[in-house]
């Protein structure tokens, strides 16, 4: 077994162990199998159902919104006021002229836009007449008539 092959392995075993540990409840495990691609990179497939793929999906989508929440609100002293702002170590120190207003920044929190709805694509029964379709992108091992 190459080094690859062994990094392959590890990979999909680590890869299985996240998606258990970010998916418990489901009943149907997803498939991962390794591989070493033809450059010689090792690899992952993922298989799954339509349930385990939406549950994936879902977790994605709740890390992503973590990640853009709206940030820690601003450190207040005790009688609730707010400090100034510091400048960085080395940062010149410019007076504005006497005859231009002073105006203090607001800070405005990101809007927050509503993720689309997830919109089941409908059930149609494809019909390939004459062979043609979609080929598989691996070979198969099993026969295919």
């Amino acid at each position: 077994m190459s080094d690859s092959d062994r990094q392959a392995l590890r990979l999909a075993q680590d890869l299985r162990e996240e998606m258990r540990a970010a998916l418990p409840q489901l009943p149907s495990a997803p498939s991962v199998s390794p591989f070493v691609d033809q450059g010689g990179t090792p690899s992952v497939l993922l298989r799954m159902d339509a349930d385990t793929a939406r549950a994936l999906m879902a977790v994605l989508a709740e890390r992503r919104a973590d990640r853009t929440a709206a940030p820690a609100p601003e450190p207040r002293r005790a009688d609730g006021t707010v400090p100034p702002p510091v400048p960085p170590p080395g940062a010149p120190q410019a007076a504005p002229a006497p005859y231009q207003p002073i105006v203090a920044a607001a800070q405005f929190p990101e809007p927050a836009y509503a993720q689309a709805p997830f919109a089941e694509a409908p059930a149609v029964n494809p019909v390939f007449a004459g062979g043609t379709g979609p080929t598989p992108l691996v070979p198969s091992v099993y026969p295919t008539h």
